[in-house]
This record gives C-alpha cells, sequence and structure tokens, in this order.
C-alpha cells in the first residue's frame, strides 16, 4: 500500500481520506506487513471497505462511496476481474488498460466491455544483434513475440505500442464526439420524420375545403433524401473546447423512458417538429387562393363567388378557399399549392437542422458552419435540390402568381422556426448543464472522512474539499 500511495500521489491521484480502498480482506488477528497498524494508518481510519467481499456489503448497506474512489490497492488478477464485475453491476461502463504480454491480464480484459491492451517487449527488446546467417532454433523471433501478445489481447480492442499510450485520451475523446455527433444526427432525423407525419395529419384538418394534395416523389425526396443527407452530415461535427470536462451520464438499464417520467424531452422534441410542420399548412391557404384564380379563375367566378361580386378583379383568399366546389377539384392549383407547402415544409426543417448541429449549445455562442463544414454543403445541396424540384414539378407560372407577402412569409418562417427551436434548447440546456453539474460534482469531489448517508454536512464538506486543478474526466 504504501508503494501504490507514493506512484498514486506522483500520478496526480489525490491520497487524502477516503481516496483509496484495498481489495485484500482486513483479518481480525493476522501480521500483515504490508499494511500499515498504527493510528497513522489512513485507510484504515477512513473507515472504507477492505476486499471486494467488503466492498459489495457496503454497496448494498450503506452507499456507492466504493465506485467514487480513483485508487485501489493490494491488487492482483483475480480482485481485479472481480471487481469489474462489481463496477458493471452498477451499471458502469469498464475501460481495461494493461499489458498485453501477461497472460493474467486474458480474463480482465475479457470481462471488462472495452479493452487496450499495451505490448512493451514489441520496443523493449532488439533484434537488431540477431544473427541472420545462423540458425539459432533457441532464439527469440519478433513474430513470437507479436502471437504471444495478441493471444492475451484477443478480446482488446487496441494492442498499442507502450509510446502510442500518449493517445488514450485523444481516443476516449474521439469517441465520445462521434457518439455525440451520431446522436444529434438521430435526433434530428427523428425529429424530421415526426414532422412530415405531423404534415400529413394536418392536411386533412385544413381550413381549405380542397386537401392538400401532397405528391410522391416530393416526400420520397424529403424521407430519403434530404433527412439522412443533413443527418448524416452531423456525424462530422468536432467537439467543443471543454468538451472532455463534461462528465457523460452512465449507461443505467434502471432509467425508463416512460411519458410520465420524461414528459419535458418528449414535450420538448414533439414542439421542436410541430412548427415546421404547422407554418406549411398556412402557406397552402394562401398559395391555393392565389392560384385558384391565376389558373382557373372561371371556376371561382362561376361556382365560389355571388353574382354581385363576379365584377371583382381579385376576390378575397377566404372566399375561394372555402368554396364548397373545391371538394371534388384536382386542378393544377391544388397540385402546385400541395407541392409547394411541402417544399415549405423541407425548408424549414433545413434551416432548423442548424438548432441540432449543437445539441445542447446555443448557436449564438458558435456558429454551426465551424464546426461543421461539411453540414454547410449539405444544407446548400439540399437548397439546391429543392428548387431544382419545385421548377420540375410545379405548373409553369407558379411562382410568378404568388403574392409579395408570399415570398415574405415562405423565407421569413424557417427563421421563425430556428429561433423557436433555439428558445426550446434553451429550456433543455437549463437541465443539461444543472445533470452535469451535478454528474460532475459526483464524480470530481473529494469525498470527506465520512460517508455521504453517514454524514450530516456532506454538503459543506464536499464543497470545502473540492480539488482545486480538477483533471478533465474522459
Amino acid at each position: 500500500m504504501r508503494r501504490t500511495k507514493e506512484l498514486a500521489s506522483q500520478m496526480g491521484i489525490d491520497v487524502a481520506w477516503n481516496c483509496a480502498i484495498s481489495l485484500r480482506p482486513l483479518e481480525e488477528g493476522t501480521d500483515d506487513s504490508f499494511r500499515m497498524i498504527g493510528y497513522e494508518d489512513w485507510d484504515v481510519n477512513a473507515r472504507l471497505p477492505h476486499g471486494v467481499l467488503d466492498v459489495r456489503r457496503h454497496l448494498e448497506e450503506v452507499d456507492n462511496v466504493p465506485l467514487l474512489v480513483s485508487l485501489y490497492t493490494d491488487v492482483n488478477k483475480k480482485t481485479a476481474a472481480d471487481m469489474v464485475n462489481v463496477f458493471q453491476e452498477y451499471n458502469d461502463t469498464v475501460l481495461s488498460v494493461g499489458l498485453s504480454h501477461l497472460s493474467g491480464n486474458q480474463e480482465i480484459f475479457s470481462r471488462a466491455d472495452i479493452a487496450i491492451g499495451v505490448d512493451v517487449l514489441a520496443e523493449d527488446i532488439s533484434f537488431n544483434n540477431i544473427d541472420t546467417n545462423v540458425h539459432a532454433l533457441n532464439a527469440l523471433q519478433p513474430h513470437e513475440i507479436a502471437f504471444v501478445t495478441s493471444i492475451s489481447a484477443h478480446s482488446s480492442v487496441f494492442n498499442l505500442h507502450r509510446t502510442a499510450t500518449c493517445h488514450f485520451v485523444e481516443i476516449i475523446r474521439i469517441g465520445r464526439v462521434c457518439l455525440e455527433a451520431a446522436t444529434s444526427g438521430a435526433s434530428f432525423a427523428l425529429s424530421g420524420n415526426l414532422s412530415f407525419s405531423i404534415f400529413i395529419f394536418l392536411c386533412p384538418c385544413t381550413a381549405a375545403t380542397a386537401v392538400p394534395m401532397i405528391p410522391t416523389l416530393g416526400s420520397f425526396m424529403y424521407a430519403q433524401v434530404l433527412l439522412p443527407l443533413i443527418g448524416l452530415s452531423m456525424a462530422s461535427t468536432d467537439d467543443a473546447k471543454d468538451f472532455m470536462t463534461r462528465v457523460p451520464p452512465k449507461n443505467d438499464p434502471a432509467v425508463k423512458y416512460s411519458l410520465r417520467s420524461n414528459m419535458r424531452p418528449y414535450l420538448s422534441v414533439l414542439l421542436r417538429a410541430a412548427i415546421p410542420a404547422i407554418i406549411p399548412q398556412f402557406l397552402y391557404l394562401i398559395v391555393l387562393g392565389e392560384l385558384m384564380w391565376e389558373f382557373d379563375s372561371p371556376f371561382v367566378k362561376d361556382f365560389c363567388l355571388d353574382g354581385d361580386k363576379a365584377e371583382y378583379r381579385k376576390p378575397p383568399i377566404s372566399s375561394i378557399i372555402r368554396c364548397e366546389a373545391l371538394r371534388d377539384y384536382s386542378g393544377p392549383a391544388v397540385q402546385s399549392a400541395g407541392t409547394i407547402s411541402l417544399a415549405a415544409l423541407a425548408i424549414c426543417t433545413c434551416v432548423a437542422s442548424a438548432s441540432y448541429v449543437l445539441r445542447t449549445e446555443s448557436i449564438r455562442s458558435e456558429p454551426p458552419w465551424k464546426r461543421n463544414h461539411l453540414w454547410l454543403g449539405t444544407l446548400t445541396l439540399s437548397f439546391i435540390l429543392i428548387a431544382v424540384y419545385m421548377a420540375l414539378v410545379l405548373e409553369e407560372g407558379s411562382m410568378t402568381a404568388l403574392s409579395w407577402y408570399f415570398y415574405l412569409l415562405f423565407f421569413v418562417t424557417p427563421f421563425g422556426c430556428l429561433y423557436f427551436c433555439e428558445a426550446v434548447k434553451k429550456i433543455d440546456q437549463r437541465h443539461e448543464k444543472r445533470a452535469v453539474m451535478m454528474r460532475r460534482l459526483q464524480f470530481e469531489t473529494r469525498l470527506g472522512m465520512w460517508s455521504p448517508k453517514e454524514s450530516t454536512h456532506m454538503g459543506d464538506g464536499m464543497s470545502n474539499n473540492r480539488r482545486e486543478n480538477a483533471s478533465p474526466m474522459v
């Protein structure tokens, strides 16, 4: 224990109260030359459990302090493998790092969730002095060393050379960044498909008597081209400067994603998906009234206007869209209005994707295109595809027949969707920051002399004993 404590101090690991647990059982009446038996015994006075069985008992009956310490002493290959199981039983993800040429590490590697082997023999043993002209049967060959280390490290995801150990933190950082970016892309794809579902659901509920006709080709392009294209591009988002200082949540299977316990996240997703689906429904009403008068004004005069109003040059839009004769109408005006409303949905979704690039950060803090240039390129490509689709499918003269206020709404409402999504995300950001602070407080706070359950002043003790130079959590 003395040697372990000294080594931990050199590595920057805290060696004060409740900082380490000995995995050797504390047996009464036995002489242990490796353990200090005086009043100065910092480990015994800390009143922490000794041995794996005592650790399990402490976790079941007292608290989770044994899972929060950063150092374990008196460890062998059996107790290390048992502690891996203990951490996994309490829903922790275990990363095991060890020498790949030691056969005793094989069981530890296989039990851990992720294992990384370190091959030191590949660099420590030099083969330059071996005489290649002499056939030495007893000589140690490089491929034999590689074979031995590969057997012990077959459960490892990496088998690195000693000089490559400095890349551990970088490997973990890249993995966490990829997971965060993939989560953002999946959230956007889910929200986009939910917006399309709400849009289709609202079509029969329109205020117009003519139900919007949503083209099949446009629906395919929206769901199978635009959403995957932008969603996949979000996977290349770079991390923030303080990303590695955030403590990630545990993979706790006890957390249930029920509606009652997760009302706020579900409501947030619904609100961010509903606004891009509602706005095109209002634009559809404007486009339908404008195009009906442009393409089929005789039909409007004969079936939608009273006799004394038939002389008007252009009737109000409300008198056209509420015409009963439009229930069975399927002319080019209805088809073009449905195409434009779908294009409005696609544009609102594409612009709102900027709110998903930085999943828990505001776009005011840092523009999303600075962290993801690929997303900016795919967003531009999506706008081009939407414009080409509208030029090929719309009836000739559809866009020129629309009034100026339609174009104002058509180009302003997507940014209104983005603003609304950022407002909803700001509420989620407050909860996320609080959750991150609580996780950091739990995992980066120096534990006091007594366990949290036994202390009535845990908050004061933890705040007074916070580390001055806390290292980033990985």
